[in-house]
């Protein structure tokens, strides 16, 4: 692997680590929402699914990460 190659996954790497800080600071905003939304409303079920949706890009994250640090 050249240095170029291995630059770039660097790069990768730390684009991913700085998204997945984005993503636990929105993940940490929905759950402070969420303790402010009646149960049973539109909006709760709203946040309840981006929830979901932002765990699972956390999780896809940190799978992506790892892949990329066992390449180096």
């Amino acid at each position: 692997m050249t240095q170029r190659e291995r630059n770039r996954i660097r790069r990768a790497i730390n684009a991913l680590l700085t998204q997945r800080a984005i993503l636990l600071e929105r993940l940490e905003e929905i759950n402070e929402n969420l303790r402010r939304i009646p149960s049973g409303t539109r909006a709760r079920r709203e946040l309840l699914a981006a929830r979901a949706s932002i765990r699972e890009a956390i999780r896809l994250n940190t799978i992506a990460i790892r892949l990329l640090r066992s390449v180096l």
